[in-house]
């Protein structure tokens, strides 16, 4: 194997590792953008649309809580820990929201979803400067930020027309597949990078 190879962000040693934390970061950016075009279905269908702007101030402010949270445990105890926690969390939230009986419920889960989607990039950037070499590591970043891409480009389309077909709940819950396959292809690799 060349040295190339041995280095490469697809080679066997972070085949894992890569897949997760892109797949992580798309489950992020793609709630974040599908909850903007569906939000005016989600406040008529709850009556609250004097509460609107806290979905997203709720959720904002859970993810500050989450980067901080998540940035800390993952210097002192190793990313494995609050990368789960992130994703259970964000878990719950989606949970919490697409069952939403009231605004404000929705806006509680906004809130849990916040706190995750703030500890999951906070660790994924952690363990790219702790198990990428110099080399790499740039393109890994790169790597993360096209992870952006393809939910800005297809996201609103798509949750539109799932919010249309099957209904705005469905926006929240049909990201709960791609969160736990996105958890068990990190969580290993995560363990095997363990405590600083």
């Amino acid at each position: 194997m060349s040295e190339g190879q041995l280095r490469g962000l697809w080679a066997p040693q972070r085949r894992a590792l890569t897949t997760g934390l892109v797949l992580t970061i798309t489950f992020v950016a793609s709630e974040a953008l599908a909850v903007v075009t569906v939000m005016p279905l989600v406040a008529r269908d709850l009556g609250g649309l004097r509460l609107y702007g806290w979905a997203f101030s709720g959720f904002m402010l859970g993810s500050l809580i989450g980067i901080v949270a998540a940035g800390r445990q993952a210097d002192q105890r190793g990313p494995a820990v609050p990368f789960v926690a992130g994703v259970v969390l964000f878990a719950t939230g989606l949970t919490v929201a697409g069952l939403a009986p009231s605004m404000g419920v929705l806006i509680a889960g906004r809130v849990l979803q916040g706190i995750g989607a703030g500890a999951v990039p906070s660790v994924a950037y952690a363990t790219i400067g702790r198990s990428f070499p110099g080399a790499i590591r740039a393109r890994m970043m790169a790597v993360l930020s096209t992870a952006w891409v393809a939910p800005g480009l297809a996201g609103p389309a798509i949750s539109a027309a799932v919010a249309h077909l099957l209904g705005w709940r469905w926006v929240f819950l049909g990201l709960l597949p791609v969160v736990v396959v996105a958890g068990s292809l990190a969580v290993p690799a995560l363990i095997r990078v363990g405590p600083p």
